[in-house]
């Protein structure tokens, strides 16, 4: 009897390694049939003959995996045992970029195969010098519309041309490459009769509510490797006025009273790492003292630091996805994740998360309500869900207090600092419309049509007026005033690229935007 089984068992009875090498197979075989489902092949004769290994079989598929598996005798470098999830996924083929096409830049095919002849050719962009101006006993560096960069290469060197030369320049993050001169008190060449609002090179079709401070940035400064995602949260402007933004997989921080960079960050474990294996942060958010900095990144983790003594407090685990979103509510943040889940995670305690709320569909947009009754999610199936201040437990959850639907992905999201009540929310490119809510009835009381997609928004309590960034098709910022009713007070003009977050300052005079051009411009408000 044991003969029988020594010969027969290995036949049914199959390892671990068996079986995790066929659902790589598996996987393998279903992103192939995916591939030949968007790139569809002509199926002629002359095809069939040239390239027979376009009519492939899952018999055939496999038989070439296991062969090369006997050969090699290792895992392939695009198996999950080595990439472990780190792959680089196509925008194309991207189960949520398919569900929200309008969402993503367009042309993703046509991009994916010009990005392959750069990175053939190089990995080099030419930038355009306009000039060189010496204010403040400082060297800037004007840009133009003809100046174009690299994005999403992580600390690259830019290559200058200027007067038919190329030099290697090191543009490091908050490197300023434009300011604005400073207006003297009264122009010689005003006339007496002109109003002091208005400036001699106020052009006609400037809106009289804007003046010439608010239709330029004052300041341009470079972010390299920020990268181009619409459900991302980079960026955040601290209560003591420290701006902290993800660029890769380091957080930079910058103090905008000075224009001088405070430090770096490095969420890995180790610096030395290489940038292919490094964890890319995709949220930041400061606390309300403006002390502890947290940090959500794409492997799930969820990071506490303490800014002044520059040193990691904790790292909490408890997300199985990326974190997209992060908001504070006290002494507890709030972490959203790829896979609906929000975990509620108060540091002082052993065990930190507290509570978990579950929603439909990915979490895109997070934020507590300044008073700390109610916090706001936004869903990628279009949904704005609310939730009470109580945070049950881990095992047990509850249902949202309420819940508002819109035709596109609910990311771009604020509350008003002034009336608790109203929240406010920006549709995508195939929406376009930006609504104001009531969150006691749950009904929209306001809205305007865009006409383009809503990256990100933001209030203004000194202006008492409201700021959203657009992408196509004129990536700009809009100033809208709420009362009486939504109108469009001003637009401001200046990114090559969507203008992706929004952040201000603690005062409220200043608005700094970061655009998917890798550039980050501040107004003044």
């Amino acid at each position: 009897m044991d003969w029988k089984l020594n010969r027969y068992s290995r036949f049914k009875v199959k390892t671990e390694d068996t079986v995790l090498w066929e659902k790589i197979t598996r996987r393998l075989l279903v992103d192939f049939r995916t591939k030949r489902r968007h790139c569809p092949v002509p199926t002629t004769q002359k095809t069939s003959t040239e390239a027979p290994h376009l009519s492939a079989s899952y018999k055939r598929f496999k038989s070439r995996m296991v062969t090369r598996r006997l050969s090699a005798e290792q895992p392939l470098a695009s198996s999950p045992m080595v990439a472990r999830g780190r792959h680089s996924p196509c925008r194309e083929f991207d189960t949520v970029c398919q569900r929200l096409s309008l969402d993503s830049p367009p042309g993703g095919a046509a991009r994916t195969k010009l990005q392959e002849q750069n990175t053939e050719t190089s990995l080099q962009d030419a930038v355009t010098e306009a000039g060189v101006s010496d204010l403040s006993q400082r060297v800037v560096r004007s840009v133009t519309a003809a100046t174009t960069y690299r994005r999403n290469v992580p600390k690259q060197d830019w290559v200058c041309s200027a007067s038919g030369e190329r030099d290697r320049c090191s543009e490091k993050p908050f490197s300023v490459l434009y300011m604005a001169p400073s207006a003297p008190d009264q122009s010689p060449d005003q006339s007496p009769d002109q109003s002091p609002d208005q400036s001699p090179d106020q052009s006609p079709d400037q809106s009289p509510d804007q003046s010439p401070d608010q239709s330029k940035p004052q300041l341009t400064l470079a972010l390299p490797s920020l990268q181009d995602d619409y459900y991302s949260h980079p960026l955040d402007w601290s209560s003591s006025g420290i701006v902290a933004i993800a660029l890769g997989s380091d957080v930079f921080l910058w103090k905008a009273e000075t224009h001088t960079l405070q430090g770096c960050i490095h969420p890995r474990a180790a610096p030395s790492l290489p940038l292919s294996l490094c964890h890319s942060v995709s949220s930041v958010s400061w606390s309300r003292d403006g002390c502890t900095l947290g940090i959500g990144t794409k492997e799930g983790d969820v990071q506490l630091w303490d800014v002044e003594k520059r040193t990691r407090l904790r790292t909490i685990t408890s997300h199985l996805s990326g974190v997209g979103a992060l908001s504070w509510n006290q002494h507890v943040l709030s972490s959203g994740s790829v896979l609906g889940l929000i975990h509620h995670h108060d540091y002082r305690l052993g065990t930190p998360t507290v509570g978990v709320f579950h929603q439909q569909g990915s979490v895109c947009g997070l934020e507590w309500a300044p008073q700390g009754d109610w916090l706001a999610s936004g869903s990628i199936e279009g949904l704005l869900n609310i939730w009470t201040n109580d945070l049950g437990s881990k095992t047990k959850t509850h249902p949202p207090a309420r819940t508002m639907t819109q035709p596109s992905a609910v990311k771009a999201m604020a509350w008003c600092p002034w009336q608790k009540e109203l929240i406010a929310t920006g549709g995508g490119q195939s929406d376009g419309v930006l609504r104001i809510w009531n969150n006691q009835s749950g009904t929209c009381v306001d809205s305007a049509q865009t006409n383009s997609q809503v990256c990100s928004m933001v209030w203004s309590e000194e202006r008492k007026t409201l700021f959203t960034g657009h992408g196509l098709p004129h990536h700009h910022i809009t100033c809208w005033s709420p009362s009486p009713s939504l109108e469009q007070a001003y637009q401001l003009h200046g990114h090559m690229d969507r203008v992706l977050h929004l952040a201000l300052s603690p005062s409220g005079t200043k608005l700094l935007s970061a655009g998917a051009d890798c550039l980050g411009h501040v107004w003044n408000t």
